[in-house]
């Protein structure tokens, strides 16, 4: 079987998992359900796969981990409305838990600062006062 040449697309560390790189077929075959499944919930707006020029589907690794999710959710009875609150706020929090390490991060580093220009302040101190004050 030969492969079709693809167009170069250059890629950085972190866009592996968002690079669209699986047809239907094969994410049918992965995922255990029927591409017409996958269709409904691209219908339904809970998924959005790229696009080839000849229209054919595309889903990245991304795409896969969302559409387990999907179709868990599905199977527990939850309606596309709902599947789509549920993965926007799920969306929501993993956004939240990064800014809450980044502000973390930001106090600690503010607070090292914080006791760096405390020990710097003392010192001045300390050289600033007559010999009789030590």
């Amino acid at each position: 079987m030969r492969r079709r040449p693809r167009p170069y697309t250059p890629r950085t560390s972190g866009d592996s998992a968002s690079m669209p790189k699986y047809t239907i077929g094969v994410v049918s075959q992965l995922l255990g359900l029927p591409p017409q499944v996958l269709r409904r919930y691209e219908e339904a707006g809970l998924l959005e796969p790229a696009r080839q020029a000849g229209k054919n589907r595309l889903y990245s690794d991304q795409d896969i981990e969302v559409l387990e999710e999907i179709a868990e959710l599905s199977g527990q009875g939850v309606n596309a409305i709902g599947i789509r609150h549920i993965i926007q706020i799920r969306r929501d929090i993993v956004v939240l838990q990064q800014e809450v390490r980044e502000v973390r991060e930001a106090l600690v580093r503010s607070e090292e600062e914080r006791q760096h220009i405390e020990v710097i302040w003392r010192e001045g101190e300390k050289h600033s006062l007559p010999e009789n004050e030590h």
